[in-house]
């Protein structure tokens, strides 16, 4: 193996292997010899088709992998040789691959930088107030009791009113063409405009059971939806059922109907589940603050492939989103592009998180043992629920749970940055005081 090693700028690196014309032949006569035990070519006995007629019909395939298992094997190899410790996995291009002659490829990355993490302890933070008030508690069992709320059908009128729930039959046309090709059908539909984009309520609210109504909107020609974009559409409604939702009271029955004694047991449970997430916010926020010092004391330079791969991630996630928000494709990429410079400076930091935690993590020689990692494994795989052998089948792939490990790993690394840290308590806000009115001026009485 022939390696050249060039240093494109300070952390890039690109090496250009060529494989030995004797390694390439070892590699192919054993993919060759292995295939002739296991391939039956009709009219030779099992292992005994010639080498030529397994070349006329799986050469190709052979090569291509063969390539692959070189590249692979000598990228590793060559890393290895030279203490080159990528950050990201190699870009690899292939130069040459009549392996006839030779094979040579490249192999671009970014190293690791070395960090030396300094200034992580006694940091001072606010130490953050958790409460949980009572209109907050109001509210999240009015959000509670709206989940339990059922549909009753409306049978003293037939006029659709906002806020209905109505069974009905909605469909779009331009110039009497209907816009879609998928056959509509009835759906069960909130009338509201929180619940219908693109001003479709219009056509149901006011509309009667059994008779269809219509209503016209022209569509700005940089409208979002672009198959509404620069058109006059007509909808069409036709409401067949409508229904009202009901939510039950908030009282002792209801406290019961949860699992409660009664009212008061109810709400100081719910109060804990809030007080319970409030910490955990709070511990969050304590966490990001204490990050956020360290990242600021301890500037690095940044691996482009590290950028670029978090960037990647990030954009398909918002993608993935966007479309399950019901954007189309097209415009859920537009979206996208639109958020390309808040992206990369996202990734920018979650790359530079990632580095600084990591680096603290190994200076610190904090590890996690195979005893905590299937412990945290079962956890997952026990909370999984329905979904519990999809978790158990993801988590036996030694790369996930190695991908476990360094999560974990990281934060510990996070724990020992607050168990270090002074969390100063923040100063009460003084109360309001009450004046007495002056009544110097009120007649006497």
């Amino acid at each position: 193996m022939n390696v050249n090693i060039e240093t494109p700028d300070n952390l890039r690196r690109k090496l250009t292997i060529e494989v030995e014309p004797d390694e390439i032949k070892r590699e192919l006569d054993r993919a060759f010899n292995e295939l002739k035990r296991g391939v039956v070519l009709k009219g030779f006995r099992p292992g005994h088709a010639p080498r030529k007629l397994l070349e006329r019909f799986f050469g190709d395939q052979v090569r291509g992998e063969v390539i692959q298992k070189l590249v692979k094997e000598y990228t590793d190899k060559a890393l290895e040789e030279n203490d080159l410790k990528p950050v990201v996995p190699p870009e690899i291009v292939t130069e040459e691959t009549n392996l006839e002659k030779s094979l040579k490829f490249s192999a671009t990355f970014d190293l690791r930088p070395k960090i030396e993490v300094k200034d992580y302890e006694g940091l001072k933070v606010p130490e953050a107030k958790v409460e949980v008030t009572d209109q907050q508690l109001d509210e999240a069992i009015e959000r509670f009791r709206e989940r339990q709320a059922t549909l009753k059908k409306v049978e003293d009128r037939t006029i659709v009113e906002e806020g209905d729930y109505v069974l009905a039959l909605v469909e779009a046309f331009e110039d009497d063409k209907r816009l879609s090709s998928v056959k509509a059908e009835d759906r069960l539909i909130e009338v509201s405009k929180r619940a219908l984009a693109h001003g479709v309520d219009e056509a149901l609210i006011g509309a009667e059971i059994g008779k269809e109504s219509r209503t016209t909107r022209t569509y700005e020609a940089d409208y979002a939806q672009k198959d509404l974009a620069g058109k006059t559409v007509e909808w069409r409604a036709l409401a067949k059922e409508i229904y009202r939702r009901e939510l039950p009271n908030i009282d002792e029955d209801f406290a019961k109907d949860q699992g409660e004694e009664n009212l008061e047991a109810f709400r100081n449970r719910v109060r804990g589940q809030l007080l319970e997430h409030a910490k955990q916010e709070a511990d969050l926020r304590v966490r990001q603050g204490l990050l956020d010092l360290v990242i600021e004391r301890n500037p690095i330079e940044l691996p482009e492939s590290l950028v670029t791969r978090e960037v990647n991630a990030m954009e398909a996630e918002l993608h993935s989103t966007l479309e399950s928000g019901g954007l189309s494709h097209e415009d859920a990429t537009a979206r996208v592009k639109e958020s390309a410079d808040d992206l990369k400076s996202r990734a920018e930091k979650r790359a530079r998180t990632t580095l600084i935690v990591d680096a603290l993590a190994e200076q610190e020689k904090i590890e996690i043992d195979d005893e905590a990692l299937g412990t945290k494994v079962a956890e997952l795989v026990t909370g999984s629920g329905r979904n519990r052998d999809k978790a158990a089948e993801f988590y036996r792939k030694e790369e996930n749970r190695e991908g476990l490990r360094q999560t974990m790993r990281r934060e510990k690394a996070l724990d020992l940055i607050l168990s270090r840290a002074k969390l100063e308590k923040q100063p009460e806000e003084p109360a309001q005081e009450t004046k007495t009115p002056d009544r110097s001026g009120d007649e006497p009485t």
